[in-house]
């Protein structure tokens, strides 16, 4: 895998992370974890199994995965920048399908939370 350079968005380092495997996650039958590999580092996440996993990988194409208020959020990347959230069932099936993946590097590099913060989910 070629290691592509660090990108910007919205005043946010991302790295860019490619899909390793996808697997039931341990924690939770009913939610899918996937883990993606990047140039800082393994991370992974469970997402919630979707009711469909059909989705036009042309439709959208590169996601970012960011720390939000609430934790981790999978956004659409819109004109260079964080486009809306998605819901964690809706970004799975583009992930799946292909769509660039770019990882906000806070969620990979270790002690990079505030002290206040949960962390990604996992």
């Amino acid at each position: 895998m070629t290691r592509a350079t660090e990108s910007t968005l919205s005043g946010r380092s991302f790295l860019p992370a490619a899909l390793e495997i996808a697997l039931r996650c341990p924690a939770r039958s009913d939610y899918i974890e996937l883990r993606f590999t990047t140039s800082a580092g393994p991370w992974q996440w469970c997402f919630p199994e979707p009711q469909h996993r059909y989705a036009d990988p042309s439709a959208t194409t590169s996601i970012a995965l960011a720390f939000g208020r609430y934790g981790a959020q999978a956004h659409l990347i819109r004109a260079g920048g964080l486009g809306p959230a998605l819901p964690s069932s809706a970004a799975l099936p583009l992930i799946l399908a292909d769509a660039r993946i770019l990882v906000e590097r806070r969620l990979i590099t270790p002690g990079s939370f505030p002290l206040s913060a949960k962390g990604p989910a996992a």
